[in-house]
């Protein structure tokens, strides 16, 4: 069914789409809700430069970033080495 066929302007169209995300958002599980954001933070990240990935780990982490980083390549290296 086309915008037209529901005699809807723009704005009513944009009300519309602002309702629909509010109830359905509402009516979501916390499970659910989680796996969303996992979900399009995941595809967010990988569509990212590495630059501009490094830099919103170093924003998130802040000094920690450096520690993180060890822990991921210990955990990388167990995994390569067979011993996780």
């Amino acid at each position: 069914m086309k915008q037209e066929q529901l005699s809807l302007t723009n704005q009513q169209l944009s009300e519309l789409r602002d309702l629909f995300v509010d109830r359905y958002v509402d009516n979501m599980s916390t499970k659910d809700l989680v796996e969303y954001v996992y979900n399009d933070m995941s595809h967010y990240v990988e569509g990212q430069s590495d630059e501009a990935f490094i830099n919103d780990c170093k924003d998130y982490w802040g000094d920690m970033l450096p520690e993180i980083v060890e822990e991921v390549k210990e955990v990388c290296d167990s995994i390569n080495s067979g011993t996780l």
